[in-house]
């Protein structure tokens, strides 16, 4: 009987278990033929010697990934029972079933193992624990003792799991005898092992594709030649062997970066960026919203390319929103960065969607995509990576939300195939300040694996304060920060050069563009929409194009609700004839008409007309849409966010504006009682205060030292107020003596607000998986159904409706990211994306029913029926 490794159950053919050992094998050893990932292991083991015999050795153990399927309850499972003698071997896997052959030394002999620890080093074992973690998790062994049924090692019906012991070491022995050539012994090293096991699970997947590796039941003795050249065609066909296939046409510098965004030249955060070595691993960008970040990362990108230190990009930022817009800049700039015959095409890392460039895809079965642009077999085999959310970090260049990195840095399956892969390219964090306590422990632990891979990072920011700053400087390490004078005098914007070790060096950007000076006032209208609507659309009759911006949803709402009953409708945004509001919670498919009309309305190459407008909005306004108001009205808010909405306040100094306009104005609506009010919780609709469920912007002491810089400093200069504004208003020592000169309530609330965040921080430790934890069986990720997240809180599921439906702006609608709040504490379902219907409702707006919840869809945006 033919020991399978693959079986196909609708013909009933097999691959036979060498082969299939064999396919994996070759495309380890192809992946490891790529100089970045080579230096990459080099790096992971440490002082030890790194020798093509310690490549061969690795490349065995690869091989040796389903020796586990040789057990006789295994090879018979695919068999009808009653096809089956009497006392057959009960059904098995093949995971926790290799734990189990390791108690069974006569097994582990035919197989080799016990010389081989011998001859290559306890450093062995690691990776032996390492490669059953193949299938994205560390294995476990069943929880019952012993080391399983005897009958899964004993021969049954004519196979023998011995012999095939005996015959899958003998054609590893011959297909990789470098690994048993004299050498040094096999690094012990916790972060070779992890790396290991990332890499033997992304060359099972490549090695498991069945359409260029197709089935041989036969035995074939020089079987591994073929698998070494489909392997190599895999590997390139599917973007892994980059430097093989792509040639940058151009380099860093002015001329090309003309050619590259159609700027006649560098900005000074630019040129501090591509000024920066290329050996300095960890760079922090800190520069004003609207300064050219994202170019300045592209510019790293292509010189770490250069380099060769690189052959990859992921732009993490965080929200799906952020990501979309910023997708399609990156995208047109590395289309000009890379030859076409390249076909790097930038991914969109957001669950859920399939882009690769510009094109899009559907799923037609579990693990089909459908690409509506009939791309030929070459392109259509490079966007391998576009196509699963696992497979997101592998791509040439991938722009998606921050999760994706974070979920490399937790105990989650596919944590270590996500870091592997993650292991070759630049990473670039965009408004790292946008991360919580929670988020930010995570980050830092996956940035510290990076780092000590050799990878490189780059983290943006419109200003860190000084616990954030010194925390990422020191990669993590116990530090505190300067005091607030001195963390005022660090100069801003400015480029912070992390190296392996030494010091880090603070490089200051010299500005040479105009300063950006914003008239700030506060007025006493949060609670107020009917205010706040007169007060946006008499600027917006006087010419000017307005942003409002609120905290919550519910907030924005009510502005746009009373701006229609105040006949507001000629300065309202305009979506498809009618007025349109821009929050997230709009379908997928309406959220790109509500993106395209406020850029096509306020955007950079926006056509101003005589009249003002009025667009309303939420924090989906503030990040990454590349729009331009004369005026800015916005909550109250933490000052690093209140700069980021500034940023959109004549950002581009091109634009004309309305007489009245032409400085630029920012309204902050403040609560009309004050702050304190907070305290109990009467200010959470803002968005402003804490509940036991958390909250959206908790510190309310923080937010009390934004407001009197309000009302102490009637102009902001931008930017060179930013590092002053954020350290009087963020930094820890100053908050804790605002606190005790506000009073007992207000050093109860603070003291509650630290300890959510360190609780949120300590919970990041717990599931936090690092690299230099030894890789045996003790290693253990928690059950299938227990959650871990990568944002504390309570997730909403993704709602897909059987069928599109025409939505309130005409366009067919079939896609929802729902919060978890909108169903009352009853979510509809364990699944992550739960199946909807959608029938029309009042005034071409829609009811769903999600579960037993009823939603109402319409032009403001969904929520509960019964609300």
């Amino acid at each position: 009987m033919v020991a399978w490794g693959k079986f196909d159950r609708s013909s009933g053919r097999v691959h036979r278990l060498e082969h299939h050992c064999a396919d994996v094998a070759a495309c380890f050893e192809a992946l490891l033929g790529d100089p970045v990932l080579r230096a990459r292991f080099v790096k992971a083991a440490g002082d030890n010697e790194f020798t093509g015999t310690t490549v061969a050795r690795l490349t065995f153990l690869a091989y040796l990934h389903d020796f586990g399927k040789l057990n006789a309850g295994f090879q018979f499972k695919v068999r009808p029972r009653n096809e089956l003698p009497s006392r057959a071997p009960r059904p098995a896997g093949h995971i926790a079933e290799a734990l189990l052959c390791f108690d069974q030394p006569d097994v582990c002999e035919l197989l080799g193992l016990h010389d081989i620890v011998d001859e290559w080093g306890a450093g062995i074992i690691p990776l032996a624990h390492a490669m059953l973690a193949h299938h994205g998790r560390p294995a476990r062994r069943p929880t019952r003792s012993g080391s399983g049924p005897p009958e899964l090692w004993k021969p049954f019906a004519g196979y023998d799991p011995r012999a095939t012991a005996r015959l899958l070491s003998a054609r590893g022995r011959s297909w990789f005898p470098t690994a048993f050539s004299r050498g040094p012994h096999t690094p012990d090293s916790p972060a070779l092992a992890h790396l290991f096991a990332g890499i033997v699970a992304l060359a099972d997947q490549l090695g498991s594709d069945e359409e260029a590796f197709r089935y041989e039941p036969d035995p074939d003795p020089d079987y591994i030649e073929r698998a070494r050249r489909i392997a190599a065609d895999v590997i390139r066909s599917k973007g892994f062997r980059r430097r093989d296939s792509m040639a940058v046409a151009t380099a860093t510098g002015s001329r090309d970066f003309r050619s590259l965004f159609d700027y006649p030249d560098l900005r000074p955060s630019q040129r501090a960026v591509t000024d920066a070595p290329v050996d300095q691993p960890l760079l922090i960008l800190e520069s004003e919203t609207g300064s050219g970040k994202t170019e300045a990362a592209i510019l790293r990108f292509a010189a770490l390319w250069h380099a060769g230190l690189v052959d990859g990009l992921y732009f993490a930022v965080p929200t799906r929103a952020a990501a979309k817009q910023l997708h399609e800049r990156v995208r047109r700039a590395l289309e000009r960065l890379f030859p076409p015959a390249a076909h790097v095409e930038t991914v969109l890392a957001v669950p859920g969607y399939l882009v690769a460039g510009d094109a899009e895809g559907r799923r037609v079965e579990r693990f089909d995509v459908f690409w509506e642009d009939d791309p030929d077999e070459e392109k259509r085999l490079a966007r391998w990576s576009a196509e699963s959310a696992r497979k997101f970090l592998s791509a040439s260049a991938a722009v998606g939300t921050v999760d994706q990195v974070l979920l490399a840095g937790l105990r989650v399956k596919w944590a270590h195939f996500r870091a592997a892969s993650l292991s070759r390219s630049l990473l670039v964090v965009d408004e790292v300040q946008a991360s919580d306590g929670y988020m930010t422990e995570l980050l830092l632990g996956v940035l510290k694996g990076h780092l000590a891979l050799g990878g490189h990072a780059l983290l943006m920011s419109a200003t860190l304060g000084a616990a954030a700053r010194s925390k990422f400087m020191n990669r993590g390490a116990r530090s505190s920060p300067p005091a607030p004078r001195d963390a005022e005098d660090v100069p801003y914007p400015a480029l912070t050069l992390v190296p392996p070790d030494g010091l880090p060096e603070i490089r200051a950007i010299k500005t040479s563009g105009p300063k950006k000076s914003v008239s700030m006032s506060a007025v006493s209208m949060l609670g107020d929409p009917d205010s706040i609507a007169r007060t946006a659309a008499a600027a917006a009759r006087d010419g000017a194009s307005v942003l409002v911006i609120r905290n919550t949803v519910s907030s924005a709402q009510a502005v746009f609700g009373a701006l229609l009953a105040q006949g507001g409708d000629e300065v309202m945004l305009t979506v498809a004839e009618g007025p349109a509001l821009h929050h997230s919670r709009f379908a997928v498919e309406d959220r790109r008409l509500l993106d395209d009309a406020v850029e096509e309305a306020i955007g950079k190459d926006a056509s101003r007309s005589p009249g003002g407008l009025v667009v309303i909005g939420t924090q989906t306004l503030e990040q990454s849409l590349d729009i331009d108001a004369d005026f800015l009205i916005s909550d109250l808010c933490p000052v690093d966010v209140l700069l980021q909405r500034i940023g959109r306040l004549h950002r581009h100094t091109s634009t004309s504006r309305p007489r009245r306009f032409r400085e630029p104005r920012c309204l902050v609506l403040v609560p009309e009682t004050g702050l304190e009010d907070g305290l109990g919780g009467a200010l959470l609709r803002h968005g402003l205060g804490v509940s036991d469920r958390g909250g959206i912007y908790l510190d309310l002491v923080g937010l009390e030292a934004t407001r009197r810089l309000i009302s102490d400093h009637a102009t902001w200069t931008i930017p060179a107020m930013n590092r002053m504004l954020v350290e009087r208003a963020t930094h820890a020592e100053v908050l804790r003596q605002l606190a005790d000169e506000l009073g007992e309530r207000w050093v109860s609330h603070a003291s509650r607000v630290f300890g959510l965040r360190a609780a949120g921080a300590g919970v990041a430790r717990n599931h936090a998986l690092t690299r230099d934890e030894p890789f045996d069986e003790e290693l253990v990720f928690p059950d299938l159904d227990e959650q871990v997240r990568t944002r504390l809180g309570e997730d909403g599921p993704r709602v897909v409706l059987a069928d599109p439906v025409p939505g309130p702006f005409g366009a067919a609608v079939q896609t929802f990211n729902l919060p978890a709040h909108l169903f009352w504490g009853r979510p509809p379902g364990k699944e992550e994306i739960v199946a909807a219907r959608g029938t029309p409702g009042p005034e071409g707006g829609l009811v769903l029913q999600v579960g037993d919840h009823r939603l109402t869809y319409d032009r403001t945006g969904i929520r509960s029926a019964d609300a």
